[in-house]
């Protein structure tokens, strides 16, 4: 095999980059983490929880080291006049075989102090990762000091609400790199010397920690961090919260660090973010996006009412229902207003029904974040990175922020009702009478233009024929072809009350 090697620029025992992951010892097993997904760039010096760490020179079994092939040298390690020397990597599959697997070869050099940097190398094959010896663990002697990345510095004695550093990578995005690029792990916050507050945005636009379980590889690293806990309010001042990482299908398997927590005037939060331990392999904190709307939602929607959406319809395998819109929605069964699931739903027509695991929020709440959950044959919360906002509404309905999703999959209804608006009369009786909205036509007719676009009051052409006897509260209302000046309507723009003149 023919590699071609950079040019050596300057002593790699100066000039390295510290990687101490614990979790790539030959007495570690569990994961199938792939090297191929991280971004290999240059010289490397092994730590095992601080302390120096060799790549194994004897074969290692398959499925050991957090992988599936193991990666060893294939030769000794070189003295220290030996300098730089080449040596050939073997890759153990099936158990029992040793150098099955042959990858690119490495780069290794002794340095002064008693420990080794390698140029490790993208392996080119199918999950395979490089193995440490935990029988060469040794004390650092050397004062050299390796090359780090400062993520920041800050000063303690300041409030966090004015004074943080932000944190922009989109890769981040509990639904965006880990989907998009596959079993790649490209990203490690254990690399970075964390001190301060952080601010964290997506694309520019405000972001917050995720508050339920994420799948594990969505956020750009192999375990994806989540915060304990829900978000302080403004009054909480600083709290703290505990970090956990995901593991495949176990929500909880990794505890990191506890970080603090504050939330800000303006609806955003800072976090006083810590270096993850290095026993969770590749961690990074996720974030999903968290933007007020300029506009209130409940005075501007769209409509959805197809009745596939409920949970009573079983999945058509000849008709493809997925979700592919972005927008605040409003939910309709036939014509009658409706909301979403907050249990479990396995079914709805559509191959992954979605619902709400979560409460639905109360006026007072205002806008809210809720996780999504996406069931699979026995799987309640298969998918599990969804995340929308969810507000309640004066009427007794709910508006949702529908996002587009990265598989075949719907939103489900899961209950409906009938919605009763108070009409006031203004007149000889004074009668207060209370007409159910039974169906999308009678909200129609009555205001049409609340499900449009428009945020202005409105004047209705609807009128009122009325008796020369006083009314009971059984008076029909009828709708005449011509307006009639002194019986208009005029509808009010956000409570839903109508006033009869």
């Amino acid at each position: 095999m023919t590699v071609a090697y950079q040019n050596i620029t300057s002593d790699p025992c100066n000039n390295y980059q510290s990687l101490d992951r614990p979790w790539r010892g030959n007495n570690e097993s569990g994961d199938d983490i792939c090297d191929g997904g991280f971004s290999w760039n240059g010289w490397y010096r092994l730590f095992y929880y601080g302390m120096d760490i060799q790549i194994p020179e004897t074969c290692v079994l398959s499925d050991r080291c957090n992988t599936y092939i193991t990666l060893t040298l294939n030769g000794p390690h070189p003295q220290i006049e030996d300098g730089v020397v080449i040596r050939q990597v073997c890759g153990a599959a099936y158990n029992t075989r040793c150098c099955v697997y042959k990858p690119k070869p490495i780069r290794v050099k002794a340095c002064p102090g008693n420990y080794y940097v390698y140029e490790l190398v993208n392996p080119d094959g199918w999950c395979a990762g490089y193995c440490t010896n935990v029988s060469s663990i040794s004390q650092p002697t050397t004062t050299i000091s390796p090359v780090v990345t400062t993520v920041s510095s800050n000063n303690q004695n300041y409030d966090p609400c004015t004074n943080y550093k932000t944190i922009n990578d989109n890769w981040r995005n509990v639904i965006g790199y880990g989907h998009t690029n596959g079993l790649n792990a490209d990203y490690d916050d254990t690399h970075g010397n964390w001190d301060g507050w952080y601010r964290l945005y997506l694309n520019g636009l405000s972001a917050q920690m995720p508050e339920w379980c994420v799948s594990d590889m969505a956020c750009g690293g192999f375990s994806s961090l989540w915060l304990g806990g829900p978000h302080p309010q403004v009054a909480d001042g600083v709290v703290t919260r505990d970090i956990y990482g995901s593991h495949f299908r176990q929500c909880s398997y990794y505890r990191s660090d506890p970080i603090q927590v504050k939330a800000c005037p303006g609806k955003y939060y800072v976090y006083k973010f810590t270096k993850p331990r290095l026993s969770i392999p590749a961690p990074v904190y996720c974030a999903v996006r968290f933007t007020a709307p300029s506009v209130d939602p409940c005075n501007k929607y769209k409509i959805l009412n197809d009745t596939w959406r409920a949970t009573n319809v079983s999945h058509d395998w000849n008709v493809r229902n997925c979700d592919n819109f972005q927008g605040w929605y409003r939910l309709f069964y036939n014509g009658q207003s409706a909301q979403m699931s907050e249990s479990c739903v396995s079914q709805c027509g559509t191959l992954f029904p979605m619902w709400l695991n979560g409460s639905h929020p109360q006026l007072e709440d205002g806008v809210v974040m809720r996780h999504i959950c996406a069931s699979r044959t026995n799987d309640c919360c298969y998918f599990k990175s969804i995340p929308i906002q969810v507000k309640a509404c004066p009427g007794n309905y709910y508006v949702y922020e529908f996002a587009n999703q990265i598989f075949c999959g719907a939103y489900c209804v899961g209950g409906y009702s009938l919605i009763y608006i108070p009409v006031i009369y203004l007149s000889v009786s004074q009668s207060i009478i209370f007409k159910p909205f039974s169906s999308m036509s009678d909200i129609t007719r009555l205001d049409a233009a609340r499900f449009t676009t428009a945020t202005t009051p409105r004047t209705s052409t609807t009128a009122i024929t009325t008796a020369t006897t006083p009314r009971t509260s059984t008076t029909a209302i009828t709708t005449a072809t011509t307006p009639r000046t002194s019986t208009a309507i005029t509808p009010l723009n956000t409570t839903g009350i109508v006033f009869l003149y």
